[in-house]
């Protein structure tokens, strides 16, 4: 057994243990992870006494050898507290960086600790770190994916995959607001298509939902950006379209008219749809505005449909 070499090792060791609170202090002091630090609004002293300090003793455990690589409650606290302050794991990687640079510079190169504790202690902070990264990676990824999921269902219709009508209330309040305090056009489209129980009667709800995508799909390929399409429930839908005024309103609802009826849709070729259309008015809201255009598309209905009405 190399005797001298366990007590270099030791002593490297209480190196290490005796300047704690240099590693932390020279850690926090660098540039680059303030700089993040201050970004996200995190308080430095909370965080060198809750978070730096204990992951660093979890480290120097690990070379005691009374800690495993891996097991460390501390980083995962330090992770859900990243993760609250929504720090990304670039950011992430950079703060642990700088950690590893300052054990480095100021530990290693002032003591002129031997290569092999080097490697061994490198190796140790490698291998935390990219499990560090990996499970936030996890953890940011699967967060987003689940808080799409929810948006989702919250606001898409599970069908067509277009807004639904809860949706499309929030975004109608928004629009109507925009438009009281810029003074700026915004139309309303509802349609419908005609003798859809007809449909699901002679050829079943399989193929009426396959029409209900189908005309969702139709209709997207031709509505602006900042257009809003929904499916206001059933076979009937509804587009909201801002800056836009009554004339160019009623322009595209008789090309979306036109394109649907020439259409040829699974199973059944061709179906028609009865437009209503109807501009903001000042002194408009919600309830108001929707009524108006429920009233001219019932009057395309009364006019014998596949034809639009303006209000």
């Amino acid at each position: 057994m190399d005797f001298d070499k366990i007590r270099e090792l030791k002593n490297n060791i209480s190196i290490i243990d005796n300047s704690r609170k240099d590693i932390v202090n020279i850690w926090l002091s660098d540039a680059d992870v303030q700089e993040i630090l201050d970004f996200h609004g995190v308080d430095i002293d909370m965080f060198k006494h809750n978070y730096a300090h204990p992951v660093l003793n979890y480290f120097i455990d690990v070379v005691h050898g009374t800690q495993k690589i891996g097991d460390c409650p501390v980083i995962t606290k330090l992770l859900e507290y990243l993760k609250e302050k929504n720090i990304s794991s670039s950011e992430l990687f950079m703060i642990c960086i700088n950690f590893r640079k300052a054990i480095i510079k100021d530990i290693f190169q002032k003591h002129e600790m031997n290569e092999e504790l080097y490697e061994n202690i490198s190796y140790v902070f490698d291998t935390n770190f990219k499990g560090v990264l990996e499970t936030f990676n996890e953890t940011i990824f699967t967060a987003q994916r689940e808080a799409k999921e929810l948006y989702e269902i919250s606001t898409k219709d599970h069908l067509t995959k277009i807004y639904n009508r809860k949706k499309f209330d929030e975004l109608l309040s928004f629009e109507i607001k925009n438009s009281k305090i810029n003074e700026s056009s915004l139309s309303m489209i509802l349609f419908d298509i005609d003798h859809f129980k007809h449909v699901n009667d002679n050829h079943g709800h399989d193929v009426g939902d396959r029409i209900l995508v189908s005309l969702s799909n139709l209709i997207k390929t031709q509505i602006r950006d900042s257009d809003i399409f929904a499916r206001w429930g059933g076979e009937e839908f509804i587009i909201l379209m801002p800056r836009s005024n009554k004339a160019s309103s009623s322009a595209r609802a008789e090309m979306f008219r036109q394109m649907i009826e020439s259409y040829s849709f699974e199973a059944i070729n061709n179906i028609t749809c009865s437009f209503g259309v109807t501009h903001y008015e000042h002194g408009d809201d919600e309830i108001s505005l929707f009524n108006r255009v429920d009233r001219a598309l019932y009057k395309s209905k009364e006019n014998g449909r596949n034809t639009i009405s303006i209000l």
